[in-house]
């Protein structure tokens, strides 16, 4: 394994892993594949909202339907809309994105929120 195309990433925070493990609990085609996934990831921060660029050490492609296939939104202390979307590449995981439907700054963190609506894709 080349650990130079890991430079600048980390280990995921436990708030993090929550997050995408609760977002993996989905039904969706590939989901436990790629919960499997996040036993060996790291991370790398894309941007002050909680973006997440995602690798896997080592993991096993699975088949998904889409490239998002499961999605989340909440309520930001303002009301305005916070979407998190799971990203998957190649039958791995690829980015968790979080933003505003206003382009704003996240004020409250996907793991902090206090409800968060799960919708997974399916075809």
């Amino acid at each position: 394994m080349c650990l130079e195309r890991f430079e600048g990433f980390r280990p995921l925070l436990a708030a993090e892993r929550e997050l995408l493990q609760r977002l993996l609990s989905a039904e969706f085609e590939g989901a436990q594949g790629l919960s499997c996934q996040l036993r060996d990831t790291v991370v790398q921060s894309i941007d002050h909202n909680g973006s997440l660029r995602i690798r896997s050490l080592d993991a096993t492609p699975v088949l998904v339907a889409r490239r998002i296939p499961v999605e989340a939104s909440y309520a930001d202390a303002d009301g305005v809309t916070v979407h998190v979307l799971v990203h998957v590449i190649g039958g791995l995981l690829e980015e968790l994105e979080v933003f505003r439907e206003d382009s704003g700054d996240v004020m409250v963190a996907p793991s902090r929120a206090s409800r968060l609506d799960i919708e997974a894709w399916v075809e």
